[in-house]
């Protein structure tokens, strides 16, 4: 039996899926639709039609911090140097002198918590760190919001400086982030359905030679049900082919980054017929080279969007293409993109 939504209990779910937050703070630009959700999330009906949908898809269900909810949905834990970035980004940014008060302008400069927070882990470049912290809080989180200055003198030849829009509702966030990595929340048994659901999630596709035998069973078995319950959310529609499952999302835009444009062609390129895990380097090189002859792409972005995608597969020593692949179209014009067909 799925749990049934209505609207403003849809865009509260829809919102943990995407940042893995809900915030009840309210800004002159929040769209009318989440100033609803806020409004609806001070019901105690809402909130109970909200955790019973969440712990019937993924078995875990928000916490509730003064109406924000916090909803960690993934590894069972997070590597330790990962919650020591996470940590010392959240001091770094409610320590910034001009975020203090209720400031209109919440604009930091990137480079300033980026060294903030490369003293407190300096095991790790500059580099790295930005990466890691843009990762966590402007895709995971979405608190940041990358900017840049509006107007740059055309006579002046200066490296562009980047800043981040930090979310008003920072510090409250923060507090329930602390509060809930603090907290040992033990994972309850998961329903094979659950566990179908969280690997959904996070992976967004599966393939019958990643997934166990019991797993893609009770995949098959149950491909209706599991439908149902994504369609309540109305942007999900879940695809399953004999060899493969997807999770494919109506709101996401086609990805246009370089590197996910030579995954596609390298897992199309290699096939079923696999290629030496040795040789798979090489082979990102070459398909780079003439995809993106005159640019610049890191090898190492490409294998992780071979990964992140479901891409590809290791067999003894053998990387080889998941049936997953052929469900990607890749183009390369003056604005590259990839998407599913």
């Amino acid at each position: 039996m799925v749990t049934h939504l209505r609207g403003a209990e849809r865009d509260i779910v829809n919102q943990l899926i995407d940042r893995n937050l809900f915030t009840s703070t309210l800004t002159a630009q929040t769209p009318k639709a989440t100033v609803n959700a806020v409004k609806a999330l001070k019901k105690t009906v809402v909130q109970q039609h909200v955790n019973h949908f969440l712990q019937e898809l993924v078995g875990t269900i928000p916490e509730n911090y003064q109406e924000n909810l916090v909803w960690l949905v993934g590894p069972p834990k997070e590597d330790a140097e990962t919650v020591h970035i996470l940590l010392a980004t959240l001091k770094a940014v409610i320590n910034v002198p001009e975020l203090q008060g209720n400031r209109a302008d919440r604009s930091v400069l990137t480079q300033t918590i980026v060294r903030q927070v490369h003293s407190e882990v300096p095991q790790l470049d500059e580099r790295e760190i930005h990466r890691r912290i843009t990762q966590l809080f402007v895709d995971r989180f979405q608190l940041f919001t990358p900017d840049t200055p509006e107007y740059v003198p055309l006579d002046q030849d200066q490296e562009m400086i980047e800043y981040w829009n930090v979310d008003p509702d920072f510090n409250r966030i923060a507090q329930a982030l602390v509060t809930r990595l603090a907290t040992k929340v033990a994972t309850p048994p998961l329903t094979r359905l659950q566990r179908l659901n969280r690997a959904l999630l996070i992976k967004r596709s599966l393939s019958r030679a990643t997934t166990s035998p019991q797993l893609w069973q009770t995949l098959q078995e149950h491909r209706t049900e599991l439908a149902q319950q994504w369609a309540e959310l109305g942007r999900f529609d879940l695809e399953c082919g004999d060899d493969y499952a997807l999770l494919l999302d109506r709101t996401r835009t086609p990805s246009r980054a370089k590197p996910t444009v030579v995954a596609i062609a390298v897992a199309r390129q290699i096939g079923e017929v696999g290629l030496p895990t040795a040789k798979l380097m090489a082979k990102i090189k070459q398909v780079t080279a003439v995809l993106f002859p005159d640019a610049t792409i890191s090898p190492t972005l490409v294998k992780q969007a071979l990964a992140e995608l479901g891409l590809v597969t290791v067999r003894d020593a053998f990387v080889v293409a998941t049936p997953i692949a052929q469900r990607f179209l890749a183009k390369t014009t003056p604005e590259e993109e990839s998407h599913h067909e």
